[in-house]
């Protein structure tokens, strides 16, 4: 099952390339993707949607929506799962394919915040 979101996952890579990708391959993808599955992302690639959202940290990169623990483990045993929030296949890629984001800080790089004063009171003239 693992390889058939995967090969979903390429073929929309394939789609979203445009027009000058390599027909054979898509048509080969296509094949090992089974027709209902397939069905589905057709469809949702005629409305102009993607056809499958990669899975984050437990968020679907599609609708930003958390996804359940126990979908993130299902996606880890091979199964193919549908967020739950916006309906697109979701893909859990093996974390040496996941981009390392270059905009997060490390944690040795993060300045520690100062602490807040305590307000000072002055006497009150009653």
């Amino acid at each position: 099952m693992k390889g058939i979101s995967e090969n979903l996952f390429r073929l929309q890579t394939l789609d979203s390339a445009g027009k000058s990708n390599d027909p054979a391959q898509a048509a080969g993808l296509r094949a090992s993707i089974p027709p209902g599955i397939l069905t589905n992302y057709d469809r949702a690639r005629a409305r102009g949607k993607k056809g499958i959202a990669l899975v984050r940290n437990n968020v679907c990169m599609n609708c930003r929506i958390q996804v359940p623990i126990a979908v993130t483990a299902t996606l880890l045993r091979g199964a193919i799962q549908v967020c739950g929030n916006c309906g697109l296949y979701l893909y859990l890629p093996e974390p040496e394919q996941l981009p390392m984001s270059a905009g997060l800080a490390s944690p040795s790089e993060v300045t520690p915040r100062r602490k807040k004063r305590a307000l000072k009171t002055s006497p009150s003239n009653d």
